[in-house]
């Protein structure tokens, strides 16, 4: 069972072991819970990536400016510029990111008769909403070789092959870790089938990794990268059945010059990441009808199924907000009753525990995690680890 603050601090464990004891603490637990091993899924948000150098989501549109404009790209420029001069920054990123969608729905909502509707729409459909969605994994992508080394901690000491991890974050950073820990392949890693990339690729992998909104490497591909019309599958749509992964990522995840099978030239790439709005949109609106609606629900069904199967849930950084509604609803509905929900949000645990309880009826087993940063619970969830 995961074991709480209040029970840490009951056991006489927390602040008085010494490293002698620790180890014999550690390992007899290890024994004690490999005769009771279960599944466990933990749940990531942005605080647990903090460390490897990403931003909070609040702060996510100040870093991402000042990234532009000290690197200053001329498409990238324009946006910032844009929205400085179009809506309140002084919000958090999901609240203007809903401002745009607000007067994006607006727009697309009633005839074009006039040439400033018109203006507008160019500026903001047609220019904005994209450039700002193609900025986000630019700039997230230009952090990716920064040290991970907590998320290192943790694939190496504390996830054990069976448990799964479900993350709201975009970056690579764990995703490369889990990798290099034997405890991930990409082969089926992701809850999508990519193809026999190595030999671990080619069997199940030990973990799962389910990135519910997305990846920075995660892209949509234009009929596959191809021109001539005789070469699509009309019943694919114009995306295919998944994301493609990138191919710059296979070599970053130690893959070597790897590809995935699914692409094809690079041609008509779009990111496919789900934008931090309040009104979040699993699928891709195409003229024709929804495309990648099946791909989403089946992702978040089974990762309602890795939450169902776990006997301990774990959430680290993530703070339950309210914009999340269809995550409310899965750590709400598909986790059983009874099942230790352990929470460590830094400043926000004692509201995200309160806020997991009243949405779960007054359950008794959400309490605070062992810690409240993600780098003091890797190391009491090694100390406690099976």
């Amino acid at each position: 069972m995961p074991v709480s603050q209040a029970e840490l601090a009951e056991s006489g464990v927390g602040g008085l072991v010494t490293d002698t004891l620790a180890h014999l603490v550690a390992t007899t637990l290890k024994t004690i819970r490999d005769d009771n091993a279960g599944m466990r899924t933990f749940v990531f948000g942005a605080g647990a990536s903090v460390h490897a150098g990403y931003p909070l989501a609040f702060d996510l549109w100040r870093c991402m400016e000042q990234w532009v404009r000290a690197t200053p790209t001329a498409d990238f420029l324009h946006a910032v510029n844009v929205m400085t001069a179009e809506f309140d920054l002084n919000k958090s990123f999901e609240l203007v990111l809903t401002d745009l969608d607000n007067r994006i729905d607006s727009i697309l909502g009633k005839p074009r008769r006039t040439w400033d509707e018109c203006e507008e729409k160019a500026k903001l459909v047609d220019i904005l909403r994209p450039t700002v969605k193609a900025m986000i994994p630019a700039y997230f992508d230009s952090l990716r070789f920064k040290p991970a080394e907590w998320y290192r901690r943790f694939a190496n000491d504390v996830l054990t092959a069976g448990d799964a991890v479900i993350t709201f974050n975009y970056d690579l950073a764990l995703d490369r870790e889990l990798r290099e820990a034997g405890k991930w392949s990409i082969g089926n890693g992701y809850g999508f089938r990519i193809g026999d990339i190595d030999d671990a690729s080619s069997s199940d992998s030990p973990c799962k990794l389910f990135k519910l909104h997305g990846s920075t490497h995660w892209l949509g591909e234009l009929f596959e990268g191809r021109r001539g019309f005789g070469q699509v599958n009309p019943l694919a749509g114009s995306l295919g059945e998944r994301p493609i992964i990138e191919p710059a990522a296979f070599e970053f995840l130690g893959y070597g010059n790897a590809s995935d099978p699914q692409g094809d030239n690079g041609h008509g790439r779009i990111p496919s990441l789900i934008m931090p709005t309040a009104n979040k949109k699993f699928f891709v609106e195409t003229t024709d009808f929804r495309e990648w609606e099946s791909f989403w629900d089946d992702l978040w069904s089974q990762a309602g199924e890795a939450l169902r199967a776990s006997d301990e849930v774990y959430l680290i950084g993530y703070s339950i907000p309210e914009y999340d509604a269809r995550a409310r609803e899965l750590l709400t509905k598909r986790i059983r009753t009874g099942v230790a929900i352990r929470i460590c949000c830094h400043h926000g645990t004692a509201d995200a525990v309160e806020s997991l309880r009243r949405l779960r009826s007054g359950d008794a087993n959400v309490e605070p995690g062992c810690a409240t940063t993600f780098e003091d619970w890797v190391s009491c969830a090694n100390l406690l680890a099976r």
